[in-house]
């Protein structure tokens, strides 16, 4: 009883709403992935979970668990997975075609009642249009589309605005005098983040967007081999203690009184 229970910890605002659990293709590897979508909202939270390795359990009221495992849902844009997926239909090398958009639920190798449930909610559908496609409606009940590569470029550099740079990674950019150079590396942080749902085509061509990093990537050159530059005493110089077996144990003698 208590091993199907599991612990899902959920957005404050998404609590007590119902949510429909979906399987949708990763956008950047294309793997099946657990997701659970507010059909109310037209939004999508991912599934990420936390393996504790047996070291922990959970008690409820009347129940353990002994696998103390969680998982967590993380707002994602599904704009990234109507990316990827009109990707695969229509784009071939540099080359893009147009696709009916109602037929990716029959070319996709995924679920499909999962992604027409995604699909049917027409709010979002038109914004992923609108952002990611050039669009053509042949008739009253069929829309043609095919990516369009500046749209696409033009949302994922908003994506990467060092605006929305997270304080979590201030780390990154410590020690960077040059005002120029630290933002050009945040820029980097926010491409690499974003990478995270991108297939290689769309992450290639959004870091030459930015010139290619040329720079950062350079000041980092530098940064390693100045580390590697530095010199360290050699085990031969230590001071011999307690711990070298040559070293004989100083002799403590008790006092008498």
């Amino acid at each position: 009883m208590s091993a199907d229970r599991k612990v899902i910890i959920v957005p404050e605002k998404y609590s007590g709403r119902s949510l429909k659990r979906l399987q949708l293709p990763h956008p950047r590897t294309g793997a099946p992935c657990s997701y659970y979508a507010d059909m109310e909202s037209e939004s999508l939270l991912e599934v990420v979970g936390v393996d504790m390795n047996g070291k922990r359990s959970w008690m409820g009221n009347g129940w353990v668990r002994s696998d103390g495992s969680l998982s967590m849902l993380t707002p994602v844009d599904p704009l990234f997975i109507y990316l990827s997926m009109i990707t695969n239909m229509s784009v071939s090398g540099e080359e893009t075609k147009f696709v009916d958009v109602d037929s990716i639920s029959l070319e996709s190798q995924m679920d499909a009642q999962s992604i027409s449930a995604l699909m049917s909610m027409s709010t979002l559908k038109q914004r992923a249009l609108d952002v990611l496609c050039e669009t053509r409606q042949i008739s009253d009940n069929v829309c043609v589309v095919k990516i369009d590569q500046g749209k696409v470029l033009s949302w994922l550099k908003r994506k990467c605005s060092v605006e929305r740079f997270p304080a979590a990674l201030n780390g990154c950019v410590e020690g960077i005098a040059d005002e120029e150079l630290r933002e050009q590396t945040k820029a980097r942080e926010m491409v690499l983040l974003v990478s995270e749902y991108l297939q290689p085509f769309w992450t290639d061509k959004l870091i030459s967007e930015f010139g290619g990093f040329a720079q950062v990537c350079e000041n980092e050159k530098k940064a390693t081999k100045a580390n590697s530059a530095i010199a360290f005493d050699s085990p031969e110089s230590y001071t011999p203690g307690v711990a070298d077996p040559k070293t004989k144990p100083a002799s403590v003698k008790q006092e008498h009184r």
